[in-house]
């Protein structure tokens, strides 16, 4: 039996090399697959942003019609102090947002709505005879057990 030599540029590739390609094949794919895991993280962390500044949005123009003395009346305030703050956990109005906010973030989520009068400058004066008034709507939630928050702000003349 006699074997024909080949030239070296004409053989395959050895074993060795295919075992090596697949190993680096393999660690390439390893490390893409943890960068697939991430993204998918931050497209959920992205997604339940914007759903807290949608929350966030839809109380404010809920709150957008009301008077200057239903903003804090509605909330149990009497216009007597220059800031007014409550949330939806506690305040028995503003309980009405917080089945959203249980149902599309966690149990634990709820919104802070805070009411202060601007001024120009000087003292703020009480809610009752403000001519402009900051409403502000802070929506707190868990997420991978860090909390976080988003907040809207918007001025009523």
């Amino acid at each position: 039996m006699h074997r024909e030599s080949r030239p070296r540029d004409e053989l395959g590739f050895s074993l060795v090399e295919v075992i090596l390609a697949l190993a680096l094949l393999g660690t390439v794919l390893i490390a893409m697959s943890g960068l697939f895991t991430l993204g998918s993280r931050q497209v959920d962390a992205g997604r339940k942003h914007t759903e807290a500044l949608s929350a966030a949005q839809d109380i404010l123009e809920e709150m957008s019609v009301w008077s200057f003395r239903g903003l804090y009346e509605s909330f149990g305030g009497d216009g007597s102090t220059s800031t007014f703050t409550i949330d939806t956990l506690t305040n028995d109005f503003a309980k009405q947002w917080q089945p959203y906010l249980a149902e599309n973030f966690a149990p634990g989520s709820f919104a802070g709505i805070s009411l202060s009068s601007v001024t120009e400058s000087g003292t703020p004066p009480p809610l009752s005879s403000a001519r402009c008034i900051r409403v502000t709507v802070t929506v707190y939630w868990a997420e991978a057990l860090r909390e976080r928050n988003v907040q809207l702000t918007m001025l009523r003349l």
